[in-house]
């Protein structure tokens, strides 16, 4: 034969070598892709073995490198199906690859340290590379993934042929085949190499075409992904060519948008359809693309199809399609959020009038009401002076009685006065240090007398040093509303304590408690709210409407600070109030 069997060993590993790059520059381009590592050890464990079988002519080194030649020869065909096996997704046979690994390095080790027998290590070798082409072969014809079908039919094709191929020679060399050397240059030797080469280039072959049967799936897919992305995004979106404002592409939100079908859009310019409402909306928006690459939220107005102006927030970018630069727009209608805006602000005009129909209804109520129940409490001090038609002891209980119902209703007008003043803005704030004991004494004096009527026991516990910063004003009606409201809630023999404290960080806490009735949780969590009904009448009937407490609290308010108030039900309520103070040391 003409043919070199060291010459075709030289081949075979150059043959990997190219095949190492083509698989190495795979891999670092995408190493997503699971196999391609394996598939790059059987090209290093193949240039290895095919290496150490040229250099078997080195007799010093030629039991080592018979020992390391097939042992990455077998190492190269179980990387094959591995890394084959691994791309495709499907299960590695872990075990059986184990245990065909060691059974054949067993073997093969003993029939060249033990028994040196050439040919029962040639048995060896293609028998176990038969088994394993047959191996793959079965797991490719078990693999259901339609979109390789053509590929995997290929690669069994190859497999079978190479596992059919090997077992030809296991027949031979059992038959008698003559066999001296596996470097002889006769028919079965060179038949092997060459039936190596070829299978190679062709596996390598599949492989390759594998690897972009996958990358072009990956861009169907990607493609795919994108289309659904683009026609089910929550908002508009257009894609036009830059200089002629040709519209390539858009999505359905665009087409549910401004009414126009797809034969209405496509390879028409937005200047031709009259799609913006504002000629120098869409020159500053192009400007503004062409100088910074993108856009985002530019309020523009567009016209729909059946001419109405719907009012959007167009953000776009700068693309290259098909080597033009191309800009995408993306639109969210706004149109309802402005409608909603102006119908807020509509509303809040609306609730501006309301409030201040309010206003004046309850400065009328208080002004016009005020001067003739003040000649209604005059009339009644003189029944109980001068009238003597009837019995003196009638006539003064009638009087007493007509003047306690004035004066409730006069203290419920003075509230609405309060309160008005507060929500018309006209009460003005002017805090000062004032001393806070003379203030409560006043305020304690000044309901003494309806104290002393239901045998209630007024008490002052407040030092005399204390000095709240305050509205003179607004604190005695604070104290006069607590006061007045634990008198009407207390029962007769009741007790109503009124006392102060400087807290550490320089508040002032006022607290005023009584023993009376108290509440339940649901009356306390309303008393401070406005439209929550908290009228009640007191333990003798004494006329509430609630609106003391809210006058309260606008107060405390506009001084920064608290109240709230704690209250059981039966065992009396006690309500607090924080005040920025200090100590008079003067």
């Amino acid at each position: 034969m003409g043919i070199d069997i060291f010459t075709l060993v030289i081949v075979l590993a150059t043959t990997h070598a190219i095949q190492l790059v083509i698989f190495s520059l795979e891999y670092y381009t995408d190493r997503r892709f699971e196999g391609l590592k394996w598939w790059m050890i059987w090209s290093l464990c193949a240039i290895t073995g095919f290496t150490f079988m040229f250099l078997r002519q080195i007799k010093a080194i030629e039991v080592f490198s018979i020992l390391i030649q097939n042992v990455m020869l077998i190492s190269a065909y179980m990387a094959i199906n591995i890394g084959l096996i691994k791309f495709l997704g499907l299960k590695i046979r872990k075990r059986l690859l184990i245990v065909l690994y060691v059974l054949f390095i067993s073997l093969f080790y003993y029939y060249l340290l033990l028994d040196d027998d050439m040919r029962a290590r040639m048995l060896l070798f293609w028998i176990f590379s038969g088994i394993i082409s047959f191996l793959v072969a079965y797991d490719l014809f078990l693999c259901r993934l339609p979109e390789y079908r053509m590929n995997i039919l290929l690669a069994i094709i190859l497999f079978l042929f190479h596992g059919l191929f090997s077992w030809t020679k296991v027949i031979l060399l059992m038959g008698g085949v003559q066999f001296n050397s596996f470097s002889s240059n006769n028919l079965f030797n060179i038949a092997s190499f060459i039936e190596v080469l070829i299978i190679t280039m062709l596996w390598t072959f599949v492989f390759i075409s594998l690897i972009h049967r996958r990358l072009n799936l990956e861009v169907e897919r990607a493609k795919l992904h994108f289309e659904v992305i683009f026609n089910t995004s929550p908002n508009a979106i257009l894609i036009t060519e830059v200089g002629t404002g040709i519209a390539t592409s858009v999505n359905d939100k665009f087409y549910e948008l401004s009414g126009y079908s797809p034969s209405d859009l496509i390879g028409k310019s937005t200047n031709e359809l009259g799609i913006w409402l504002e000629t120098g909306e869409k020159g500053a928006y192009l400007d503004r693309i062409l100088k910074e690459g993108h856009v985002v939220d530019f309020e523009a107005q567009f016209v729909k199809r059946d001419g109405t102006v719907a009012t959007g927030l167009i953000s776009g970018r700068l693309i290259q399609l098909h080597d033009k630069p191309h800009v995408i727009n993306i639109i969210k209608d706004i149109s309802e959020r402005i409608r909603n805006e102006e119908k807020i602000i509509r509303q809040n005009k609306e609730l501006q009038r309301i409030n201040e129909e309010k206003d004046k209804f309850f400065s009328v109520i208080a002004h016009d009401l005020k001067s003739p129940f003040s000649i209604f409490l005059g009339l009644t001090e003189i029944m109980s002076d001068e009238i003597s038609s009837l019995p003196p002891d009638e006539i003064a209980g009638l009087a007493v009685k007509m003047r306690d119902s004035a004066r409730n209703l006069y203290g419920l007008l003075e509230n609405l006065l309060e309160w008005s003043m507060l929500q018309r803005g006209v009460t003005h704030f002017m805090p000062t240090q004032t001393l806070l004991f003379p203030e409560i004494k006043e305020s304690i004096a000044t309901y003494q007398a309806a104290a002393q009527k239901k045998n209630i026991h007024l008490q002052i516990n407040v030092p005399v040093v204390i000095t709240v910063k305050a509205d003179i004003n607004m604190l005695r009606s604070l104290l006069r509303n607590l006061i007045s409201n634990a008198i009407k809630f207390t029962r007769s023999g009741g007790v109503i304590a009124v006392s102060a404290e400087l807290l550490p960080n320089g508040s002032c806490l006022i607290k005023v408690e009584d023993n009376g009735v108290g509440m339940n949780p649901a009356l306390k969590d309303q008393l401070f709210s406005l439209g929550k009904n908290t009228s009640r009448k007191g333990t003798e009937g004494e006329l509430s409407t609630g609106l003391g407490l809210l006058i309260c609290k606008e107060f405390v308010q506009l001084h920064q600070g608290k109240i709230w108030v704690e209250s059981k039900e039966g065992e009396g309520s006690s309500f607090f109030i924080l005040l920025p103070g200090e100590v008079n040391l003067s």
